[in-house]
């Protein structure tokens, strides 16, 4: 009976021990892996006479031959996701060829970009189909790049983008922490960073290749940085530029700095009001240029709280009650898109990380936009995932924008902060809401925007009519750019809603145009107020006699703003309501009219302040004495911020090619999404 349990435990221990062993070594038989140049990928193609090349290895670390079947790059006609002329084959002999245990072979993967270079990067995937059950297909990532004109750095301007600002802010609290005290520093530190940061924004504008789609690769992105940011969850730092965000980066750093770069008088606490100033010029287009869900996210959140922080801390008198609201509801914003990112990426298809890894979820929002959410059948809080996704997405995206019902925050907002806090605000968290509804909203969840685009116009109509009738009572300057912006954004859902090329072209217009209207509005307040201490408009009566300069700007910028022909905020909308009239005809005559009252209203404010007489109080004004008792008109260094914005409305308005043709790619990819082509177009190409 003992020698029994001796052999029983013998075989147990054995089997224990060995069996462990046994099964590793069965598992590891012909088990393959892909080493780019040594290391983990993604691959470096080099630059070559003909183009870029690379060679991957193909190793097999089991005990049995490997046997490769097939090594291709990622993607078919239909989806092409690299761009045309990159091959992937053997270095030497043909497919299939077995692979010995322990052995390896070598991989050629070569791009030869197109004459005219219409992209200047390359990523995507290299896959190698083996005998390797476990494993299946396994991938090695991609990556060449083009040179140009800032050499190395030509593959990281968007993280300079980014960074040159967040180094300004670390640079400003440092400088103030070693007993630097003055004002002027921070201001300084300031300019340089966001005149470096607008100069990236202009190179990468001129570089920016228009007519670029999917169908191009890269899924229609330029600019691209792409690397791994958290692998345990499969997200990536995943930055790129499409016709939705160039011409809108453009204008929100132009507007970061020209708002800033008139200011005589620093406000108390300089260095902190700078530090937070630039991480909100830095929020901006990392939000912008953010293509994975978390990232976009992440910069929404910061943005919000940078601005909360510099409504709160360096307001008016309600600054406190401001900075609240835009906090809330835009915490709750941030909130409901991460709700709508996160469950999408749950029903995500099986993809790779950016270096090849296999993942079974994706924050890519390219990688969103290929999953087919209503054939699949997904649910969220017990409804269709597409729609309670996308009912998320077009909530946040509507207190972004400031849109009717959830515009509380936007006219105390722009009413109580500093006239470059006001200005950035204005020009950057619309902007932000504008990317959220076409690029979550309609590319990532199609369905969802279709099947609510009724609603989608309604609410644009609603909230351009609103924003227009409550311009007509207002007599406060910075509330009446807050009522234009209003009703400017009611064009945007309009546009979007529509599910037209001219409606989507009109709504990524208007995040352009607007900004730049609101924020020569606002600057040009500003100037008014520091010398009057009032933003009243009948108080401000008749002074275009003795402040002629800055009555004319705020005529452009009046006019700008309630979308006057020959201005710049015109296309925006006449391309909305051309999108939007086939389909919603009353909507978009209720649009149209509102369009009709806002410009009545901006007339109107301007016949007081050009037409009216000045009131008396100003004859023996203390504030005047400084002065001669007249109104100054802008100085030298406010011009240097005034004439660039109404140079760029006047000339938008009148030749607004560079607007159209920065979106055409984009506005194609979108349409396609939200309208596929039905069996009679495709017959017809």
């Amino acid at each position: 009976m003992m020698k029994r349990l001796l052999l029983c435990l013998v075989v147990a221990v054995t089997f224990l021990v060995v069996g462990p062993a046994r099964a590793q070594e069965l598992r590891r038989a012909g088990t393959v892996r892909l080493d780019a140049m040594g290391g983990r990928g993604p691959l470096e193609l080099r630059s070559s006479r003909e183009g870029f090349s690379g060679e991957l290895s193909i190793v097999n670390l089991g005990k049995e031959p490997l046997v490769v079947s097939r090594i291709a790059v990622r993607g078919d006609a239909a989806d092409p996701r690299s761009p045309p002329k990159v091959v992937a084959r053997l270095s030497e002999g043909a497919l299939p060829v077995t692979i010995a245990p322990g052995g390896t072979r070598k991989a050629l993967v070569q791009w030869v970009p197109e004459r005219g270079v219409r992209l200047r990067q390359l990523f995507a995937h290299v896959i190698v189909t083996t005998s390797d059950e476990q494993s299946g297909e396994v991938a090695m990532g991609v990556r060449a790049q083009v040179g140009g004109w800032l050499g190395p750095l030509e593959g990281h301007i968007l993280s300079l983008l980014i960074g040159i600002p967040l180094l300004g802010a670390l640079l400003t609290i440092i400088v103030r922490a070693l007993g630097r005290r003055d004002d002027k520093t921070p201001h300084t530190i300031a300019l340089v960073s966001l005149a470096a940061q607008a100069g990236l924004a202009a190179y990468v504008y001129r570089g920016f290749a228009s007519d670029v789609s999917r169908l191009d690769g890269n899924d229609g992105l330029q600019f691209v940085e792409h690397g791994v940011w958290i692998r345990g969850i499969s997200a990536e730092i995943f930055f790129g530029v499409d016709g939705t965000g160039v011409a809108a980066l453009l204008v929100t750093s132009l507007v970061a700095f020209l708002a800033i770069l008139p200011e005589r008088t620093m406000p108390r606490g300089a260095a902190g009001y700078h530090a937070a100033y630039l991480v909100l010029a830095a929020a901006v287009p990392g939000a912008l240029c953010a293509m994975d869900g978390l990232l976009f996210v992440l910069f929404t959140s910061v943005a919000v709280v940078s601005s909360s922080l510099l409504v709160g801390g360096w307001g008016s008198a309600e600054r406190r009650a401001a900075a609240m609201k835009l906090a809330l509801l835009g915490t709750v914003a941030a909130l409901l898109l991460l709700v709508a990112v996160l469950a999408v990426s749950r029903h995500a298809d099986p993809s790779f990380l950016v270096d090849g890894t296999k993942t079974s979820t994706t924050f890519s929002l390219p990688e969103l936009s290929r999953v087919a959410l209503g054939a699949k059948g997904a649910k969220l809080f017990g409804a269709a995932l597409v729609k309670v996704a996308f009912v998320l997405v077009l909530a946040a995206s509507l207190v972004l924008l400031g849109a009717f019902p959830l515009h509380a925050w936007l006219a105390p907002v722009l009413a109580e902060s500093p006239t470059a806090v006001g200005a950035l605000v204005s020009a950057s968290l619309p902007t932000i809401g504008v990317c959220a509804l076409l690029r979550i909203g309609c590319a990532v969840l199609p369905e969802g925007m279709r099947w609510a685009s009724g609603v989608v116009v309604a609410l644009g109509a609603v909230t351009a009519i609103y924003g227009a009738l409550g311009a007509l009572g207002q007599t406060d300057l910075r509330r009446l750019a807050a009522a234009g912006t209003t009703a400017q954004v009611g064009f945007v859902l309009l546009g979007a809603g529509s599910l037209t090329p001219q409606g989507m072209s009109g709504a990524m217009v208007l995040a352009s145009t607007r900004a730049l209207a609101c924020a020569l509005f606002l600057v040009l307040a500003g100037a008014a107020e520091d010398r009057a201490h009032t933003r009243d408009l009948s108080r401000l009566s008749g002074v275009s006699a003795q402040m002629p300069g800055w009555a004319a700007a705020l005529a452009v910028a009046a006019l700008g703003q309630a979308g006057v022909m020959g201005l710049a905020g015109a296309w925006g909308p006449m391309l909305a309501l051309l999108g939007a009239l086939p389909n919603y005809p009353p909507l978009a005559l209720v649009a149209a009219v509102a369009l009709i009252l806002a410009a009545a209203a901006h007339f109107l404010a301007l016949s007081k302040v050009i037409f009216g007489k000045l009131a008396a109080e100003w004859e023996k004004s203390p504030l005047l004495e400084p002065f001669g008792g007249r109104f100054p008109d802008l100085t030298a260094r406010e011009w240097t911020s005034v004439a660039p914005l109404v140079a760029l409305v006047v000339l938008l308005g009148v030749w607004p090619a560079p607007l159209f043709t920065s979106t055409s790619g984009t506005v194609r990819d979108l349409t396609n999404a939200v309208s596929p082509p039905g069996p009679e177009q495709i017959a017809l190409r």
